[in-house]
């Protein structure tokens, strides 16, 4: 991985999650490797592999050498290994096994490759461990197995490094999808499989060899990517699979989605209903699996994307449009210019004869100023949301860090004129909150047909309109040139309280950010690198809301009694009411990563002094800061 991305990912070898194939498997013949690479197709998951008939399934794969065309052919393309049902070309992702819990599967697998192959997760996942067997080049092995235990697993070649997992090169995209529906039931015809994948190596098509980290779902990077059509109303179930080395925070622009489902390559765990809770975004570790549905209550254009900054930065582009520089110039078409890889977009149709109902009159009136102040950061300006107080406007280059805390009120219809102060192009994401699509943040994206939303020119302005549906913590973000602005401050907590309540005294915000865009800029916590102490009263519940909106970096977030665990209650994340079986007190202990916020009780018998324990967790040293939490009897 480049410096850009480790310093701020924590990464899980796919080999320490995942173990590896049973059944029946023998040589029956050698083949000699294919000559020449083929370009390989897109593979959008959504026809199944291999012939399916009387409760058994043949299928039979090919593993051989291909070319890559993440961004299609007419940019450069990428020499890889992929899988190819026998007779086809390649797909990236590989062929799609999907069967009906109970079906007896019959594959070969033949090795096309010029290496010996290490084949992986084509069995039943009733077992502790997964089996492994080697396939020698030219060689072809038999496979039988019966698929009884449902949920969202994959299959996957190894052929370089360790050969306990996976590199992120030509083995990257040697892999597929393989899903075991319950028995008795038909996959939601909304449904889709979309599976996440990453090649870093210096790549020698293009004109000048550089090392590239080149993200994709389903064989494509984003602006490429398949659109994804809905109309209001219909019930939208995703499995995503990520096989990248990497982690992902996964969100959803505009809507709250249950997580029906979180796995591995060797286990699914399935959640009744009672288990389910609801996110806006949720974290993906590498070779995990995610099932969720939505439904789609406001029609427009949204986005599915990873929240951290740099897989989806443009900078990872390999076509003509990567040399095109990247920064406040593109930023007036931020979605299909300033962003890249892992992004999805979505198109939701209003219901037939229902158009976009008009916003309700707004009963507030809020002015947020986006103001720049230079040398903030060295030579570099710092940035900043602010509120206005009072009649007068703020002057235009103040700035707090964090951007001033916007504290909005459940079902009441409220206007936020927003006010570019700054030297370059502005927007405001107004992440987790349920809105219309057109003041979802993203210039020239959101909003539908040929209104969508423009992006805020210095010294311009945009009315923003919106009436929350439910209370909770969130947070607004620019979503322009995000390396920049969202690491210089442009983020902030954004609240969400009942109707007839007001801010708390027993709660406090925590919020992780960034301290600037320089390499290796500190983790500031509400604004510093060295944050202040925390005081708590006994006896009484205090609600802690934490925020992780750093641009890449997980946080491990931990509440310490000396050296031991403490204890807290997990209420609610993004936003949304934990389930009863989840809102229990628990060790307090949990990682963050960007674009999640959790809710957090934590209630003291008596005076106790405690530690807020933070650490970023980069690639390589983690950095660990200390907050001194002091619970005193008597008040805070």
């Amino acid at each position: 991985m480049s410096s850009r991305f480790r310093r701020h990912a924590v990464y899980l070898s796919v080999a320490a999650m995942i173990p590896v194939i049973s059944g029946a498997a023998r040589v029956v013949g050698k083949e000699l490797p294919l000559s020449k690479p083929a370009a390989a197709s897109a593979n959008d998951n959504r026809k199944p592999a291999g012939q399916l008939s009387r409760g058994v399934l043949t299928i039979h794969l090919d593993a051989r050498e291909t070319m890559f065309y993440p961004e299609g052919q007419e940019a450069p393309g990428i020499p890889v290994y992929g899988f190819a049902e026998t007779g086809r070309n390649v797909s990236i992702p590989g062929p799609m096994i999907r069967v009906p819990a109970g079906t007896e599967i019959h594959a070969t697998v033949r090795n096309s490759l010029p290496k010996m192959i290490r084949l992986r997760g084509l069995e039943d996942r009733a077992g502790a461990v997964l089996d492994t067997f080697d396939i020698e080049p030219g060689a072809t092995r038999e496979l039988s197995f019966r698929a009884n235990t449902p949920g969202t697993f994959y299959y996957w070649g190894r052929t370089e490094g360790s050969r306990a997992g996976r590199n992120p090169t030509t083995d990257s995209q040697l892999m597929g999808a393989f899903i075991v529906d319950q028995a008795g039931t038909k996959p939601n015809r909304h449904e889709r499989v979309m599976v996440m994948t990453l090649f870093e190596d210096t790549l020698r098509t293009i004109p000048k060899p550089d090392e590239k980290e080149v993200f994709a779902i389903n064989g494509l990077s984003w602006p490429h990517t398949e659109r994804l059509d809905y109309q209001v109303g219909d019930t939208v179930k995703w499995r995503v699979i990520n096989f990248t080395v990497a982690p992902h925070p996964m969100h959803l622009h505009g809507f709250h989605f249950d997580v029906n489902s979180k796995g591995d390559a060797g286990r699914d765990t399935i959640y009744t209903a009672r288990q389910r809770r609801k996110a806006v975004t949720e974290s993906m570790l590498s070779g995990r699996t995610l099932s969720m549905t939505w439904v789609p209550t406001r029609p427009g254009n949204w986005l599915f994307h990873c929240h951290l900054i740099y897989p989806i930065n443009a900078s990872l582009k390999i076509g003509e449009a990567a040399h095109r520089g990247h920064g406040p110039a593109v930023a007036s078409n931020h979605a299909e210019e300033g962003m890249s890889g892992l992004v999805m977009g979505i198109h939701v149709r209003p219901k037939t004869g229902v158009g976009i109902l008009p916003e309700p009159p707004a009963r507030r009136h809020l002015r947020l100023y986006v103001n720049e102040r230079p040398n903030v950061y060295g030579s570099k300006p710092g940035f900043a949301f602010i509120l206005q107080n009072g009649p007068q406007a703020p002057a235009r280059d103040s700035i707090t860090t964090p951007s001033s805390t916007v504290v909005l009120t459940k079902g009441e219809p409220t206007e936020i004129m927003v006010i570019n102060h700054t030297s370059q192009m502005a927007s405001v994401h107004w992440h987790g909150i349920e809105l219309n699509s057109l003041y979802d943040g993203v210039s020239d994206w959101s909003g539908w047909q040929k209104r969508t939303a423009p992006v805020i020119a210095p010294n311009d302005s945009f009315a923003v309109h919106l009436t929350p549906d439910r209370s909770g913590t969130f947070i607004y973000h620019t979503h322009s040139d995000e390396t920049v602005q969202l690491t210089s401050g442009l983020y902030g907590p954004l609240l969400v309280l009942d109707k007839g309540t007001d801010r708390d005294s027993t709660e406090r915000i925590l919020l992780m950010g960034d301290g600037g865009p320089v390499p290796r800029s500190p983790s500031f916590f509400n604004g510093k690198a060295s944050p202040d102490d925390i005081n708590l009263s006994a006896n009484t519940r205090h609600r802690l809301r934490l925020i992780n909106i750093s641009a890449g970096a997980t946080k491990r977030v931990r509440l310490l009694a000396d050296t031991a665990l403490s204890v807290w209650r997990p209420i609610a994340k993004d936003g949304a009411a934990l389930p009863p079986l989840q809102a229990t007190t628990r060790p307090a202990e949990f990682f963050l990563m960007p674009g999640e916020t959790y809710d957090v009780e934590v209630t003291r018998p008596g005076a106790q002094e405690l530690t807020l324990e933070v650490t970023t967790m980069p690639r390589g040293q983690p950095i660990i800061n200390r907050i001194p939490v002091h619970v005193k009897a008597g008040g805070s």
